[in-house]
């Protein structure tokens, strides 16, 4: 027997409604059981991501055809008004939370940023609103997931008013008014659109670039002056140097760095490695020498350029490299080419990109020729002749004073935690080659790369989207081996964290400052 309606009527949605409804059902299905199944189908979590661009576009729709073309069946009055409006307020929670999830998700591949073309459709380019925040985009994270699982139960309890209340208890036809075999009448919700949108919500600075620019190069080239590119005292003095001028600002933000790409103008399409401010003075600004001599200009994305005139130290030991960047030729030969490190500027002041390139002068680099190192053989960090570990600027040694207490410790844990990695499969994909899976790589083949990482590489652990396989699907980890890894990453972390107290405690130049400081 059909279910009749109480007050006798018996009016159904219409076609396209109908259609809306259901796809954008089996879409958001697809999508939960894409991101808690992860590699059911290779290639699942860009599968996801390129689906919820399409139940955001869906349910935008939906909302237009019932402005526009719509009509509300009539169901009927004899419902409590308290009922009534209750399934009218949880009507529109499911149009605002199947709005925010896409955009939450995409602002988050925004802050990380990941480079999204939409079913993988090249041409498809959506606009860049958020430069590389990773705090920020672990926050946006947090939120996107109160709001999926808060979808999930305001659909289960769609599901559970329409079957349990509406066909079992009543015995009315609100089900089969949205059932796809009736195709008359119009739509049933009422609906208010809720979309998140991030603000600016910035007051105005007054950071004056100019006078920034200027300090910079003044402060870099005070540090690390021009000497002979192999000059092992002068990269020595260098590395003590910087970071106690203006550049200090820098040292415990996160920046993005990377070679020369001109040809791709947004900072998401770019390939750069991710460090921690201080790493990257330390190992990476602190293999060039510096005139003191600066340019600023406006960059195609929308961020000030501070371009510092800058000349390789192409002939140091190999140890003093962060890594053997003649592991590539081609990238050893941009290394040497390179007369300015250009650093990207919000209007807060803050650089969130970096790269070498060779778009400056080299009216100051003096005499130099080129270096050819031996074939690299796939050893990112070796023993020397003697025995000492090698890269020696990636040791715990050269990241604290000598006489820090806790260097024994911090070594030990490292390699608790580095052998975890190993097992797990984590650390393939972030050595200086992971480029070839990623467009933002985070390194941790040594020491000090993984302790300027770990907050990170235990938020992805846990959030279970690190390691990944050749699709980029998350890959799952042995239950035992991650509470381990996750053991000893908290144990690496809290004796960096006493390390770094103990620098503070004695005064020591360039020492890191507490957390949330």
């Amino acid at each position: 027997m059909r279910p009749t309606q109480a007050d006798g009527a018996a009016e159904s949605y219409d076609a396209v409604s109908i259609a809306f409804h259901w796809i954008t059902f089996l879409l958001v299905l697809a999508m939960f059981t894409l991101a808690l199944v992860p590699g059911v189908v290779k290639g699942s979590i860009e599968l996801h991501k390129s689906l919820g661009f399409a139940v955001f576009a869906l349910v935008v729709l939906r909302i237009l055809w019932r402005a526009l073309r719509g009509r509300a069946p009539d169901h009927g009055t004899a419902e409590p008004i308290l009922l009534r409006l209750g399934a009218k307020a949880a009507h529109m929670a499911l149009y605002a939370l199947l709005l925010t999830a896409p955009v939450l998700g995409w602002l988050y591949l925004e802050a990380k940023a990941i480079d999204v073309h939409p079913f993988g459709i090249s041409w498809i380019e959506m606009p860049s609103v958020i430069y590389y925040d990773r705090p920020l985009a672990m926050a946006i994270y947090g939120w996107k997931q109160v709001v999926v699982y808060a979808l999930l139960a305001l659909i289960l309890l769609h599901a559970a008013a329409a079957i349990v209340y509406h066909s079992i208890i009543r015995k009315d036809a609100v089900l089969h008014s949205m059932l796809p075999r009736r195709w008359r009448g119009g739509v049933a919700v009422l609906a208010a659109l809720a979309v998140f949108a991030p603000g600016s919500g910035r007051a105005e600075t007054s950071f004056d670039v100019n006078a920034f620019a200027a300090g910079l190069g003044a402060s870099l080239a005070k540090s690390c002056p021009m000497a002979d590119p192999g000059d092992i005292a002068a990269h020595d003095a260098c590395r003590r140097g910087i970071g106690t001028g203006i550049e200090a600002g820098m040292r415990t933000d996160f920046i993005l760095f990377g070679g020369q790409q001109s040809t791709k103008h947004w900072l998401k399409d770019k390939k750069t490695s991710v460090f921690r401010g201080d790493l990257f003075q330390d190992m990476y600004m602190s293999l060039y020498m510096y005139t003191g001599k600066v340019r600023v200009q406006q960059a195609p994305d929308g961020l000030t350029t501070v371009g510092v005139q800058a000349y390789f130290r192409n002939k140091l030991p190999a140890g003093r490299y962060p890594y053997p960047f003649w592991h590539a030729p081609a990238k050893w030969l941009a290394y040497e080419k390179a007369n300015e490190i250009r650093f990207r500027m919000n209007n807060d002041g803050k650089v969130v990109f970096a790269y070498r390139a060779d778009v400056g002068s080299d009216e100051n680099r003096g005499p130099y020729e080129h270096v050819e190192h031996p074939y690299f053989l796939g050893e990112w960090m070796w023993r020397d002749n003697s025995g000492g570990a090698q890269p020696v600027v990636t040791l715990f040694s050269e990241m604290y004073s000598q006489d820090n207490p806790n260097l024994a410790a911090l070594d030990d844990s490292y390699r608790k935690m580095a052998i975890n990695f190993r097992d797990a499969d984590c650390t393939v994909c972030h050595q200086p080659e992971g480029h070839r899976k990623m467009n933002k790589l985070t390194l941790l083949q040594t020491p000090y790369h993984a302790a300027a990482a770990i907050d990170a590489v235990l938020d992805e652990v846990r959030a279970d989207k690190m390691p990944v396989d050749d699709y980029d699907d998350p890959k799952s980890i042995d239950t035992e081996l991650k509470a381990e890894l996750l053991k000893n990453g908290e144990a690496f972390k809290q004796i960096l964290a006493t390390a770094d107290a103990w620098e503070r405690s004695n005064n020591r130049p360039k020492a890191r400052p507490a957390s949330g400081h």
